[in-house]
């Protein structure tokens, strides 16, 4: 809470949490004592006063920070989450001289960390210098002189080895034991080489080494709250950064390692604080190079390590796959909470240890897990397929995130505003993603795959689409083509038994009347433009124009008017369009509706109708065996009907310009 209720205002919440925090007289636990025993003094003695008192420990006046500084710390970095409230924060500040340091548990400095950067959330950064704020002046000084003095050290004695080459052969002593000759010959007295002078003022190099990894992994696991479930590569980097050098303290026997190391039990606790810590960040991303850092960590399995250990390593690993890469964490403030709660940084040493935190209470990891995988399912074939997305951002600066489903969306620091499908294989979709809230729950898209394309996981180049192979088919079936980027069944079987024909023509009906192309072609020609055009649904129509044309030049006389009348149609309407002229996309191609119109103008030119029938006509005097051919061209040309003497005079008006 930012500034605290004020119904509980007269409690001192804040007040006596600092107080449990720093240690002191705590005046209101006094005043309650005091009052208890007076009322038991009144009623039934003094002997039951005493009773709340422990009968093992003596419990003085002051507080035992030992035991109430751990959930004070916490406590007060959750009431004031995400507040930024810094006259808090600043009482939680990690003394600044050693002499203060002395007063404080190195362990409880991380509580400290940890807390201090709940409460000023947004001033943690994902980087190593970060970090290093955080390490107090003193500690980073002196820490630095005994790295310093160790590598110098290390330096001289290299020189040393390279000055008198190889080592002096070892002399056997009177007790038996081997030794030097440098050993031999120095004097009690002297300081050998192998001593590391630190400076007195440093203070004790043990406190400083155990306040150094305690602060360090404070600050990784902050970063690791801060930026749970983002996979933010500069906040894995900086605590990758500390974990190896952790890890280096941990295996390596070199003499930087051996001066800088603190005890065992600290450095594991702080190798598994800092391995969860860089696993919230990596929750359920899987990511390989972090699976190959915890696999380094907890390849080491001897006596010196713990059930603790055993258990954060696994731990950290678990949430790297969480939900099998469909879940995240979450970051509102319920979730922080159940993160502290669950990954508190004092790791068990048996399966029985609950001394410092209920075992129990690990699991309430759940109530953070929010799932947050997004799929992409085709609806012809129900199966779930890769598509590129393109997610927008409520603020206009940030550029749309580019994203292949399927995916886990990762928290952002923006929200997610709008989802769009950006791939030419599939038709598109627009979702708002606040209106509905689809994010939190889990997302499914269903998609519709364009036709002539394959899906991402069988083409993820784009180089085997109907539109990339055509050009280069020769000498390859259509069945062969059409197999190496569909599966229908329908498309298959129609590019077997009307495409695949042996590739002859049609015969002498096809070139009497004036096609000039087999079935087989014909239908190949249709079906690449029906899947390039993705209209794969009017193959029928166009077979039933081809018919049409067919008919008409087998036997003409025979042709049904209405045929003639579905043809007509379809030109007026692409005239009444100007689609022959513009080109634009319609079901039927106009190029084809051009080519009918062609082949009806040729046909009827080709076989004509004599003056004579025409004139007849006009006179309502038609002669029988010339009705079906008179009919088709009436319809056709758009004869008007002989029902008024002016029809009669317009047609001897067109003989005349005719004859002229």
């Amino acid at each position: 809470e930012s500034g605290g209720s004020g119904g509980l205002a007269d409690l001192h919440i804040e007040e006596r949490l600092h107080r449990y925090v720093v240690g002191g007289v705590d005046d209101m636990e006094l005043r309650r004592r005091r009052e208890a025993v007076d009322r038991a003094n009144n009623a039934q003695g003094i002997a039951a006063g005493e009773s709340e008192r422990c009968s093992r420990i003596f419990e003085g006046d002051t507080i035992n920070t030992d035991v109430t500084a751990p959930g004070a710390t916490l406590a007060l970095g959750l009431m004031f989450l995400q507040s930024g409230n810094k006259a808090i924060a600043s009482s939680l500040a990690l003394p600044d001289t050693h002499f203060l340091l002395e007063y404080v548990r190195p362990d409880f400095l991380l509580l400290r960390v940890v807390a201090r950067s709940l409460i000023l959330w947004n001033d943690v950064m994902p980087t190593s210098k970060w970090i290093e704020d955080q390490i107090p002046v003193v500690i980073k000084n002196s820490f630095g002189r005994m790295r310093a003095s160790v590598q110098s050290t290390a330096d001289l004695s290299d020189f040393a080895n390279i000055e008198t080459g190889a080592k002096k052969e070892p002399k056997k002593s009177d007790d038996g034991e081997m030794h030097s000759a440098d050993h031999c010959e120095s004097s009690p007295g002297e300081k050998k080489s192998g001593d590391t002078p630190f400076p007195e003022q440093d203070g004790d190099r043990q406190a400083i080494r155990q306040i150094h990894a305690h602060v360090v992994a404070g600050a990784c696991f902050a970063i690791g709250l801060r930026f749970a479930g983002t996979g933010d590569e500069s906040a894995a980097e900086a605590i990758g950064e500390r974990l190896m050098d952790f890890l280096t303290l941990r295996d390596e026997n070199d003499p930087l390692s051996v001066a800088l190391r603190p005890e065992h039990p600290i450095l594991e606790m702080c190798l598994g604080c800092s391995a969860i810590a860089l696993a919230m960040v990596m929750a359920g991303t899987g990511d390989l190079d972090t699976l190959r850092l915890f696999k380094m960590l907890r390849w080491r399995c001897d006596d010196d390590i713990r059930y603790g250990t055993h258990m954060a390593f696994s731990t950290a690993i678990g949430l790297l796959f969480l939900g099998g890469g469909t879940c995240t964490l979450g970051r509102s403030p319920e979730d922080i909470a159940a993160l502290v709660l669950a990954f508190f940084p004092r790791f068990p040493s048996s399966t029985s240890d609950n001394r410092y935190h209920l075992q129990a209470l690990r699991h309430c990891y759940a109530l953070a897990v929010k799932r947050r995988e997004l799929v992409a399912v085709d609806v012809d074939t129900g199966e779930q397929v890769s598509v590129p997305i393109e997610i927008a951002f409520r603020e206009s600066t940030t550029h749309p995130m580019k994203l292949e489903v399927p995916v886990l969306l990762r928290n952002t620091s923006d929200t997610l505003t709008k989802l769009n499908v950006v791939s030419e294989r599939y038709y598109p979709l627009s979702l708002d993603l606040i209106e509905n809230n689809l994010i939190e729950a889990g997302l499914t898209l269903f998609v519709k795959k364009r036709s002539g394309f394959l899906g991402h996981f069988q083409d993820p180049q784009s180089q085997r689409s109907l539109l990339v192979q055509a050009g280069s088919s020769s000498g390859q079936s259509a069945l062969e083509l059409i197999q190496s980027f569909t599966e229908d069944p329908r498309i298959l079987a129609y590019a077997q038994y009307l495409c695949d024909i042996g590739g002859s023509k049609v015969g002498s009906n096809a070139q009497a009347n004036g096609n000039g192309f087999a079935i087989s072609e014909f239908c190949t020609n249709i079906l690449h433009e029906c899947l390039t055009g993705d209209k794969e649904d009017i193959l029928p129509l166009y077979l039933s124009l081809r018919s049409a044309v067919d008919s008409i030049g087998a036997d003409p006389y025979s042709t049904a008017v209405q045929t003639i009348w579905d043809v007509r149609l379809i030109r007026r309407y692409y005239e009444q369009h100007h689609l022959l002229v513009r080109g634009s996309e319609r079901l039927v191609s106009p190029e084809f509706v051009a080519f009918l119109c062609e082949l009806l103008d040729s046909f009827l030119i080709a076989k004509g109708v004599e003056d004579s029938s025409l004139e007849s006509y006009f006179n309502s005097r038609c002669v029988e065996s010339e009705k079906c051919r008179l009919g088709c061209f009436l319809v056709w040309y758009d004869v008007p009907f002989p029902t008024t003497s002016a029809d009669l005079e317009l047609m001897d008006h067109m003989e005349i310009a005719h004859d002229d």
